[in-house]
């Protein structure tokens, strides 16, 4: 006699119902639509790292030598890679012999052979005062130990924003710093501690 019809799918000997074809193909189609609509998540993830792993990086502002472009505890964005420091530029940069290899953050004045002057509290970068509208107040920049700094080839003079109160190539043994030390250019800052929260995020200048 012929076998019953049932109606139901007849499955091959040692077929299982999870190995049939319409449920592999359930699973599949489900996966599918799982990454059509949620696979850019891990995708971005990915990316982000990598970003800030390599190009980007996140860090603190150390102190408060650079008020009041950048305040102590900003956050600042910084780039790490494919940077050539340029005058007026905001850098994050390492200096020998400081206190736990504490990195700096200082703005590039003087690149390499040029000449720094100061002259009745303004700086001159050969024999041309520098346009320095990002400082609270002018006139307030002090010489400290000289007047007038050569700098070396290979090497950088840096100053903090806030004049009266950066320790920076006024006041270090030897005011020159490496290229090579220059270790990021700050791009963007963000400020949120109480008292300066006001400023909120904003770029560089």
């Amino acid at each position: 006699n012929a076998p019953e019809e049932t109606g139901q799918p007849v499955r091959e000997p040692g077929q299982t119902r999870a190995t049939q074809p319409g449920r592999r193909l359930q699973k599949e189609n489900t996966w599918r639509r799982l990454w059509k609509d949620y696979g850019y998540i891990p995708v971005t993830v990915v990316c982000m790292l990598l970003l800030f792993k390599v190009i980007f990086q996140i860090a603190w502002v150390p102190s408060g030598s650079m008020e009041t472009t950048l305040h102590h505890r900003d956050l600042m964005l910084v780039q790490r890679i494919a940077y050539t420091p340029r005058q007026g530029d905001v850098v994050v940069l390492r200096k020998d012999n400081t206190f736990d290899n504490q990195a700096l953050v200082k703005r590039v004045i003087g690149l390499p052979g040029d000449t720094v002057r100061f002259q009745d509290g303004y700086v001159y970068v050969n024999g041309e005062e520098l346009d320095e509208s990002y400082l609270p107040r002018q006139g307030i920049s002090a010489s400290g130990s000289r007047e007038e700094y050569a700098v070396p080839e290979g090497h950088l003079f840096f100053l903090g924003d806030n004049r009266t109160g950066s320790w920076d190539a006024r006041s270090w043994d030897d005011p020159f710093i490496p290229v090579e030390n220059v270790r990021s250019h700050v791009l963007v800052c963000i400020s949120f501690l109480k008292g300066n929260s006001w400023l909120g995020i904003r770029a560089v200048a």
